[in-house]
């Protein structure tokens, strides 16, 4: 059965240790980039799909800054791990990009729909995040409310702040 795993890391990213960690999952291996502006992108819901090398490891990547279940679930059909790198970078940009717009309805179903595929086991799921960020800014209360709605999900937590 697939696992979850939420991997904290320091702003590096720690990617050669996150592409290690995967590798162990099999070899087809899908990352989902949110560090990427929506505007950016070419069309709404538009992803640029590649064949990228991150950390030394071959991944079928995607740039997605907002529908991130979406691109998992998507990944997770063929692949048999999926990164998500970064929780931390994607509550910053779902904030900035929907808060404003009274969003927050979007932001749970967004959520919602991680939860659905990590709970589906159709692969593995590898969620990179920060630390939980200290504050009381919107983009730091919905990167700690990501953290406790996917933790329980999680099979296991691997710190690499360390």
């Amino acid at each position: 059965m697939a696992q979850n795993l939420l991997v904290q890391c320091g702003p590096d990213g720690a990617v050669e240790r996150v592409s290690a960690l995967a590798r162990e999952s099999g070899s087809t291996l899908g990352y989902v980039n949110t560090c990427v502006a929506p505007s950016a992108m070419k069309t709404s819901g538009g992803r640029i799909e590649e064949e990228r090398s991150i950390g030394g490891t071959s991944f079928h990547a995607f740039d997605e800054p907002l529908s991130v279940g979406s691109a998992i679930a998507q990944l997770a059909g063929y692949a048999d791990a999926v990164v998500v790198h970064r929780l931390d970078d994607w509550a910053g940009r779902l904030v900035r990009h929907f808060v404003a717009a009274d969003g927050h309805e979007y932001i749970t179903a967004e959520l919602t729909a991680v939860v659905s595929v990590m709970n589906a086991h159709m692969a593995d799921v590898l969620l990179v995040s920060g630390p939980a960020a200290a504050g009381d800014d919107p983009a730091a209360v919905l990167h700690r409310r990501m953290l406790a709605e996917f933790k329980p999900h999680c099979t296991r937590v691997v710190d690499l702040t360390r």
